[in-house]
């Protein structure tokens, strides 16, 4: 990487959040701009890196992250104005900026403690894992963090012991809109896709599906940040199996961008083909327990996104619990003393 110059590139000034934004041809739910923000790579290693590794000025973060001046620009400004992040001057001489999570930031530790159980569990090669141990504050030790129902109290939950529902007067396509970016960065060689069209390279993941073998697994970043990956997950959660099924639900995907994803999360055993009905040919898709545990990450992005994009009116999906039949609280608990999380602390392995 070509070394800082003495005098570093200052980004735009953020404007100020100015409320839920949305594509000019559709306002999406609430889940729906939770997704177009953390629908993107360099966002989700952004507000990450912010999270575990604190403040950072804007040459700090682009050596973090290895991510150009442009790229890392435009997407301070709008996490900024998505209300996420917050700019601060910390030096009067020669005034430079120090950008901090929000309230609103520091709130997705949940989904960051989904995304790095999973990769812990399923990808734990990955280049982009997270590689630090959460520590319990409140205990002190190093925890396995066991999702939940806040509601009730009951710990040890999973999609099946849940129900999800689809707001029929919503069109699926408004809880997963468009990206804001023509092309977010690819987080792994298996996604097919054309350059990114910003100017950004792609961060590293060896996943190749062109070498023999079994593919490497691929971090949980990496499918949250492929719109159609997620949108098709989404979709398998809600019961969908049929190919049928997937193309009336996402009518902006072109057939062979389906079957390009979903063969991805076949060879990722995320999901897997299996008769439709006991006994019979014709083969759908079904989730494996790799594709299960990844309801997490689901759960508490629908969460946050209510809590904060409340503007863009109803989430668009909600999930029962069935035990006590109230709307899911998700919660993190620690493993070591059945206390919950309140905050995640990453800490480093060395």
């Amino acid at each position: 990487m070509t070394p800082p110059s003495s005098s570093p590139p200052q980004p735009p000034q953020p404007s100020p959040p100015s409320g839920p934004r949305a594509p000019a041809e559709q306002q999406p739910t609430s889940l729906g701009h939770g997704l177009l923000v953390m629908g993107d790579l360099w966002n989700l290693l952004i507000a990450r890196s912010l999270l575990t590794e604190g403040p950072a000025r804007f040459l700090d973060l682009k050596a973090r992250l290895g991510i150009s001046d442009p790229v890392l620009s435009r997407r301070l400004r709008d996490l900024a104005a998505d209300g996420l992040i917050a700019a601060e001057e910390y030096r009067a001489a020669s005034p430079r900026r120090e950008y901090r999570l929000t309230g609103a930031g520091v709130d997705l530790w949940p989904v960051y403690v989904a995304l790095h159980a999973w990769d812990r569990r399923w990808a734990p090669a990955s280049p982009l894992r997270l590689h630090a141990a959460l520590r319990h504050a409140a205990c002190g030790h190093v925890t396995d963090p066991v999702f939940g129902c806040a509601a009730c109290g009951a710990i040890g939950l999973s999609a099946r012991d849940t129900v999800a529902q689809v707001d029929t007067r919503i069109p699926f396509s408004a809880a997963n809109p468009r990206r804001r970016y023509h092309r977010s960065a690819a987080a792994t060689g298996a996604l097919p896709a054309a350059a990114p069209a910003d100017g950004s390279a792609d961060p590293a993941d060896p996943a190749d599906h062109g070498a023999p073998g079994a593919p490497e697994p691929i971090a949980g970043a990496a499918v949250l940040a492929d719109r159609t990956s997620t949108s098709l997950l989404a979709a398998a959660f809600l019961g969908h199996r049929r190919f049928g099924d997937f193309q009336d639900l996402l009518r902006d995907a072109a057939p062979q961008t389906l079957t390009a994803r979903l063969a991805l999360l076949t060879d990722q055993a995320i999901l897997a083909k299996a008769p439709l009905r006991e006994g019979g040919r014709r083969l759908g898709y079904r989730l494996t327990p790799k594709g299960h545990d990844f309801f997490p990450t689901f759960a508490f992005l629908i969460a946050w996104s209510t809590r904060w994009f409340e503007n863009d009116g109803r989430p668009g999906v909600t999930i029962t619990h069935r035990a006590c039949g109230r709307v899911l609280e998700p919660r993190w608990t620690c493993n070591a003393c059945n206390g919950a999380l309140a905050a995640a602390e990453f800490t480093p392995r060395t």
